[in-house]
């Protein structure tokens, strides 16, 4: 365990000074104005807020940051699985008695620390803009919810955690794909065709809640829309495909050639 979590503290520090994670950051505030000047202008019709302020802002602009989020995951899983096999830094790695199990979940537990660490980004700089353009408000509200204070910022996080949960399935598949592939663009323009490919999952309405791509754009929102036994299957769906992501991961990464 020590060794895993070693490798795991170089690479949460390594995301954090990366420069990709700032502009990402430049990206997410940047939309966040735009949303909030459009609502400013022209109300509810044709944006994603319904209520005008900060405490709603956030969880309001969550479902909207599916493509963006998911192709600025891809292009991080990418780095860290295809340049570390291409630059030959793997192997080095195992060198110092470290074994192929012990790195592999390393990077695991990254793509999972990554997913927070946008989630946490978006939903901060959420509350943010909220603040500079609305102003905190009297209560958070998403779709029959309403809270305020403490409890609305909590059901944020909470809501947040849940759409984490569902791209750390997405990165994992990335992880897979990339174990195949030898340039960093070339995963990522692959899973963004995914990601595009993956929203048509809504035209089968009898298959759709077992489909990853409806999971992160719904798992969130229908924690406080469905019923328990509809979210408890959802969260079963989206752990059995983090299940298998990771033991497929593993069946191609322990038979692997790192030399390319």
């Amino acid at each position: 365990m020590r060794k895993i979590a070693a490798l795991v503290e170089v690479e949460l520090k390594r995301m954090l000074i990366a420069k990709s994670t700032y502009i990402y950051a430049v990206i997410y505030f940047a939309s966040y104005i735009i949303s909030a000047v459009y609502f400013k202008l022209y109300g509810t019709e044709g944006s994603v807020l319904k209520v005008g302020n900060a405490q709603s802002f956030p969880i309001q602009h969550l479902q909207t940051s599916y493509l963006t989020t998911g192709i600025f995951l891809a292009i991080y899983v990418a780095y860290i699985i295809i340049q570390e096999r291409t630059k030959g830094t793997i192997k080095l790695v195992l060198l110092r008695s470290i074994s192929r199990m012990e790195y592999y979940m390393s990077k695991i537990i990254s793509i999972f620390l990554f997913s927070v660490l946008l989630t946490l980004m978006m939903i901060i700089l959420s509350y943010i803009v909220g603040m500079l353009f609305f102003g905190w408000g009297t209560e958070m509200v998403f779709g029959s919810l309403t809270a305020s204070g403490l409890k609305g910022v909590l059901w944020t996080l909470f809501c947040g955690l849940a759409f984490s949960f569902a791209y750390f399935a997405f990165g994992l598949l990335v992880m897979v794909v990339s174990m195949f592939v030898n340039q960093i663009m070339g995963s990522v323009v692959i899973m963004g065709g995914v990601l595009i490919f993956g929203e048509y999952a809504e035209i089968f309405p009898a298959i759709k809640q077992f489909i990853i791509f409806h999971q992160m754009i719904f798992f969130h929102a229908d924690i406080f829309e469905k019923s328990a036994s509809y979210n408890l299957i959802s969260a079963f769906v989206i752990g059995g495909y983090c299940l298998a992501f990771s033991v497929l991961g593993y069946l191609v990464f322990r038979k692997k050639d790192l030399i390319v």
